[in-house]
């Protein structure tokens, strides 16, 4: 129902592409699949833990949890996964807790960052 955005660079310096996919405040599309598949980068939005999907409720809201997430960064062949638009009823445990459930699918990299955290993308 949303647009989902993303964007490709080449960086002069060192000739390497920097694919950043987007996918909004929603659950990725079928219809990115050609500009998200192989992907350096994928921001994703996990409104929360699937363990804790009866608590959230994130189907009723057009979420996806971290495990979904995991799923969609492995199915696309992404390298690094980033998470956001989390829950935030435990922000001390969250990025441990995000990351292990995402793993369950995907065994590239991945990122819960907190407010105005700094990730260096190359």
């Amino acid at each position: 129902k949303k647009k989902q955005f993303g964007f490709k660079a080449v960086i002069r310096q060192n000739g390497k592409e920097l694919t950043l996919a987007c996918l909004g405040d929603e659950p990725y599309h079928d219809v990115c699949e050609r500009y998200v598949k192989n992907a350096d980068w994928l921001l994703s939005e996990a409104f929360c833990l699937h363990s804790k999907k009866d608590l959230f409720h994130p189907y009723e809201k057009c979420h996806s949890t971290a495990y979904d997430a995991g799923i969609v960064a492995k199915e696309l062949n992404v390298k690094n996964l980033l998470l956001y638009h989390t829950e935030d009823s435990d922000l001390e445990n969250r990025s441990v807790k995000y990351t292990a459930e995402a793993k369950q699918n995907f065994d590239g990299n991945i990122f819960v960052p907190s407010d105005l955290e700094v990730i260096r993308l190359l």
